[in-house]
Order: structure tokens, then sequence, then C-alpha cells
């Protein structure tokens, strides 16, 4: 309780500070209390104690014949609670400055579950058609303009992208209806996988960031956008003699996304595509390949390609929605000798594909929203092939119905 109020303390003394001068600083306090109520047919495959879903778990049979999966689980949550300060400042270099801090209490794993953690920390210089932003923020792959709004945590992975880094992001605008970003990051709390375990190291280590490029055209209701990056890991620093190892592995993603609102009616398509692709909770990572004759390591990507969609209409205070997602596993690009010793690091190597119908709907009184979601969720688990595909699969599936409460203020 202590660690508790010197972090909320914390997080609201910029604002207290900065609000003693009030002709140059604006500071406004915002958030929401959440909390949720959630039931499970089957076990799943998910993070902060069955929290945020990424797909059902395997079967997996006993002697009887019973799935020792096919337990259902209930239980409620209210870790996701934010807590958020702005800052409008003045002029600086010529710009507008501002700055944001938000916090919640999902801590960064299991252990530390409802512990306050970092979501966003960022400072932003804006002049008429550029802006400089820093600290840390949302993956450019996750599209703040269009990504869904669904009522489960976790933002429909995994189909769709959730990653949160520190970054360096230049913004432009090209003309009225044409912006973009270019954008240098690293890793922190969504980590690629290694010989160690999931860590930021291995992209640290290849000693570049990663870089992302983001184009948005927007005019009448519509954006259409395109987003490819590019980044680069050492998983290891020294061979299995002991050697120095300068054996890197780079991977492509990009996504390509259009939404289109209407007045009471709103329609989001994106698609994506990428290569060790787990640090965005996705399915995907890649292998490692050992020679057995010359101990030589090297590294193969799994591919991913993944596609979703949301539907939402607005009716007076209700809003029906849909969401719909399908992630596919592609394989490595390219296949081991058949010398090779294998080590594949990643998320759902066994599963050939995966996908999830969810349909919603939420009421909203002033700053009051009740949310009532059903998920229906499916995998194909497998054989493991030396190329990476997955053969002879069997679907587990699990229903989700969850009920979410929020307060915003």
């Amino acid at each position: 309780m202590k660690f508790l109020r010197i972090s909320v303390l914390l997080v609201f003394l910029p604002g207290l500070l900065i609000g003693q001068n009030e002709s140059k600083y604006d500071v406004s306090i915002s958030g929401f209390i959440s909390s949720e109520s959630i039931f499970d047919t089957r076990q799943t495959v998910s993070a902060r104690e069955g929290d945020v879903l990424l797909f059902p778990s395997p079967v997996n049979e006993d002697a009887n014949g019973a799935d020792l999966k096919g337990q259902s689980s209930f239980n409620m949550f209210s870790i996701h609670s934010r807590l958020r300060t702005r800052v409008a400042g003045p002029e600086m270099l010529g710009a507008q400055s501002s700055a944001l801090i938000e916090t919640d209490f999902v801590g960064n794993s299991n252990s530390v579950m409802s512990m306050m953690r970092l979501r966003h920390a960022i400072l932003k210089l804006e002049w008429e058609k550029t802006s400089i932003m820093a600290g840390q923020y949302w993956h450019p792959m996750f599209v703040a303009s269009c990504y869904p709004e669904v009522a489960s945590w976790g933002g429909g992975i995994p189909f769709a992208i959730l990653s949160r880094n520190p970054q360096l992001r230049f913004g432009f605008d090209l003309s009225e209806k044409l912006s973009g970003s270019l954008i240098a990051l690293t890793q922190r709390d969504f980590s690629s996988p290694g010989p160690m375990g999931t860590s930021p190291v291995y992209l640290r280590n290849s000693g570049m960031p990663e870089f992302d490029l983001n184009l948005e055209y927007h005019n009448s209701g519509w954006k259409l956008g395109l987003v490819a990056g590019y980044k680069e890991i050492l998983p290891r620093k020294q061979d299995l003699q002991g050697l120095k190892l300068d054996e890197t592995l780079g991977s492509w993603q990009g996504n390509a996304y259009i939404r289109k609102d209407w007045s009471k009616f709103t329609a989001k398509v994106q698609g994506l595509y990428g290569q060790n692709m787990y640090n965005f909770l996705m399915i995907g990572g890649y292998a490692e390949f050992i020679d057995n004759q010359t101990d030589r390591i090297t590294y193969s990507n799994n591919e991913t390609a993944s596609v979703w969609t949301e539907w939402l209409y607005e009716k007076g205070r209700m809003t029906y929605s849909v969401f719909g997602g399908y992630s596919q596993n592609m394989g490595l690009t390219d296949n081991p000798e058949a010398e090779n010793e294998v080590n594949r690091y990643g998320r759902g190597n066994n599963i050939d594909y995966t996908y999830r119908i969810a349909p919603r709907i939420t009421l909203k009184v002033e700053k009051f929203l009740i949310m009532g979601e059903v998920s229906y969720n499916a995998a194909a688990y497998g054989t493991v092939e030396s190329d990476g595909q997955v053969t002879d699969t069997e679907t587990a599936d699990n229903v989700r119905v969850q009920m979410h409460l929020k307060y915003n203020f």
C-alpha cells in the first residue's frame, strides 16, 4: 500500500507542480475505473491470469479420453483502471509543446499484477506541418486511427498489433489530406524471444533501432494507410564454442488499413504480414539452425499473415458492434538442411491458423459504459514440419462471455 500511494503521488505530482503557473501550462487529469467479469468455456493461452486472451489451449486428453484443458473458468478484474495527465505547454522553438504520462495497474507480468506500470510517457513539439515526439508510445504498427475497439483487453490480439515502445517519431504533413511519420524505436515490455527467453536485449545488441514508416490519407470520413518496418536482432553473442558470434536476423513487417466513418456507422479493415511477429503479441517467431558438422548458427524467420475487421453501428445510447479476425502461420522463410539441429523461438509455432468472431453491445450513459461481449475463438493445433508449416491439425475452440463496466473521468 505504501508503494501504491507513492506511485499515485508521482503520477499526479507533475500536474500539481505545473499547475502553479497557469499562464504557461494547461494541465488536465483523466482516466477511468474498469471492472470486468469473464467466463471461458475452456482453458486458454492468455496473460494476466486469463484476462488478456490469445487463443484456446490445445486439446489434452487423459487416459480416459477426457480433455484436461476442457475446464471452464471465471474471474473478475479491475487492473485496467487508468490514470492520465496531459500537459499543454507554451511555445518552444517555434512549436507548440505538450506532454503525456499514463499508467494502469496491469503490471508487466502475473507476479506483479495489480502493481502500477508505465503505459505512455511522451513529450511533443508541433510545428505547422511537422512534429517531433519522444518517449514511450504505441508502436506505429498499432494504428491509433484504426484499431479494434473490443470490450476484451488486448485490442484484438493475436490478429491485430498490440505493442508500446520507447521511440523517437518525426511526423510530417505532405498535404492537407496526406500525412506520415518516420519512427526509430527500441523494445521494452513487448520484446523478441530468444535463447535467454523473451528480452529486449536481442534488439539492443544488434546495435541499431527498429525503423518504421507510416503514411495515411484522410478525406471525407475515409482513412487509408500503410505502415512498414524493419528490425534486426542478435540472438546470441557467442557460438557453441564460446567464440564471438555476429549472426543477426533481420525481419520485415507491414500493414494496410481502411476506415470509413458515416454519421452512425463505422467500418474498419486491416491486413498484416510480417516476420518474427512475436513482440506484437501475434503468432510467429523464428528458428535457429545449428549445423551438426560445423556448429555454424543461422536463423530463419517465421512468417505470419493476419486480417481483421470491425463494424460499429450507433443508435441512441446503444452501439452494436462485431469484430472478426483470422491469422495464418506461413512457415519459415528458409528451410533447414537435413544435418541441422532446429531450435524454435516464438508463439503458436504448432498452430496452423486461429480465428475469432466477437459481437458486442455497448450502452453509454454520460461517462458510464456497460459493454457485453461474446467471442468464439478457435485454433488449429498440429505437427510442426521442418519448414515451419503445421499439418495434421485438430481444432480447439472456446467461448468467452464478458461483462465490462467503465466509468470515465
